[in-house]
Formats: structure tokens, sequence, C-alpha cells
């Protein structure tokens, strides 16, 4: 019964010495969680988009500084505060369009 209870406690013991790995190496990680691109956003850019509230994932970033989600062609927003122009998030009118 003592070596039962022995082998109970060491198990408990190593469960949670490793969960507490697991929870240490992901937090210093957390960067791993966003992507811009296809790579490890850094650290400070990560911070920020878990501040704005932006769920872990892929996102793609252009040079003009509008981005959005991996997958999707549509223009998110701009890291710079620019508005998408119309063309940019599909919303732009042919002429004679609306009087059809």
């Amino acid at each position: 019964m003592r070596l039962m209870t022995s082998m109970r406690s060491k198990l408990a013991v190593g469960s949670v010495v490793a969960f507490g790995l697991v929870a240490t190496v992901s937090a210093a990680r957390a960067q791993d969680w966003y992507y811009i691109n296809r790579q490890p956003a850094p650290l400070s850019v990560a911070q920020t988009m878990a501040a704005s509230g932006l769920p872990y994932g892929y996102y793609w970033l252009q040079p003009n500084g509008n981005w959005g989600f991996e997958g999707s062609s549509d223009v998110v927003g701009n890291i710079y505060g620019r508005q998408p122009s119309l063309s940019e998030r599909g919303r732009l009118y042919y002429p004679g369009e609306l009087l059809r």
C-alpha cells in the first residue's frame, strides 16, 4: 500500500512539474502565436497585437501598411492609420452600376 501511495505522489509531482515547464515555455514563446507573412512576429509586435485584442493566427502585411488575415485578400486595416481605399475594400462602384 505504501509503495502505491509513493508512486502516486511521484506521478502527481511529475505532472505538476511538467505542466509548469510547459506553461513557462509557452509564455516565453508567445510571439510565436502571431505570424506575419509566415514569420513569427517580434515580441513587441506580438504584444501590440495581443493588446489590440487580435486573435492568435496568421496575418499578411503589405509594404504600404495594409494588413489582413492570411487566406483572405480583404484589407482589414492599415498600421499607419490610413483608411484603405474603396477599391482596396472591394466597395468601389462602376460607372452606371447604381442606376441599373
